[in-house]
């Protein structure tokens, strides 16, 4: 696999809008998906953030590369890019579920190496790394085991579980980032100096509301949490909206900053 430093930053962050604003959020995708499910997300945030969508290996424009399978790994090659950006405007990190576990490992990464911290960590989706996980281990699964349980799962359209060479090309990517996911049972992050806030789908099996209060005790920045109706893909208008409020807030709070 290629290093950051051999990675364009444009092939970590295909679809990134234009930079004009005084803030960055940076996108991180749920298992099996990739920069463009943010793609919609463009046009309703505020003129003044600057949306970076991030793209791992293995999928849409990256598909000749290997898929990651180590969380850690892929935690800190991001961190490298993210390095690339500089210092000069704030930023924020949204990620759902497994994108939610990999945003918290990329802020450990800078956190550790002293460098600055996104203001707001937007974990949704995704229990805490000491909570037994709940999705199934799709990449201990052989391939027709694994197809049933993403279909009792959901969030995989049916044409696709139903199209034998579509799965064919699938079914290794989402195996690959669950592997990702158990990579990382079992660590002992420390507490990040950051604002975390924990948006949960009220019906979600694999990420109860209740469980992903147990988040509150890796943030020394202050806890939220926001419960919304649906399942696991609740990822909607109302997520939108919140997310927003959290940006306008955190643009408030810049110094010399206008209202929005």
């Amino acid at each position: 696999m290629g290093t950051p430093s051999r990675v364009a930053k444009d092939a970590w962050f295909p679809y990134a809008s234009r930079p004009r604003g005084k803030m960055r959020l940076f996108t991180f995708p749920y298992a099996g998906s990739g920069a463009s499910v943010f793609h919609r997300w463009f046009l309703p945030l505020y003129d003044q953030v600057d949306l970076y969508a991030l793209q791992l290996p293995g999928r849409e424009g990256r598909s000749q590369e290997a898929c990651y399978s180590d969380m850690q790994a892929a935690a800190n090659d991001v961190a490298d890019c993210l390095e690339q950006f500089g210092d000069d405007i704030p930023c924020c990190f949204f990620g759902h579920s497994m994108g939610a576990l990999l945003a918290f490992a990329v802020a450990g990464v800078l956190q550790e190496r002293r460098l600055p911290m996104p203001q707001q960590l937007m974990l949704s989706g995704m229990v805490a790394p000491h909570v037994r996980q709940r999705v199934a281990p799709l990449h201990q699964l052989p391939a027709e085991q694994a197809i049933a349980a993403l279909q009792a799962m959901g969030g995989v359209p049916a044409v696709v579980l139903a199209e034998e060479d579509l799965m064919q090309m699938y079914l290794p990517i989402i195996q690959a980032d669950i592997q990702m996911v158990y990579s990382y049972a079992g660590a002992q992050p420390q507490p990040l100096d950051t604002r975390m806030i924990c948006l949960s789908g009220a019906q979600d099996l694999i990420a109860p509301p209740a469980q992903m209060q147990q988040w509150r005790r890796y943030t020394l920045g202050g806890f939220e949490q926001f419960v919304f109706a649906g399942g696991h893909f609740f990822l909607d208008a109302q997520v939108m909206s919140r997310v927003k409020t959290v940006l306008g807030s955190a643009l408030h709070n810049q110094p010399g900053s206008l209202a929005v």
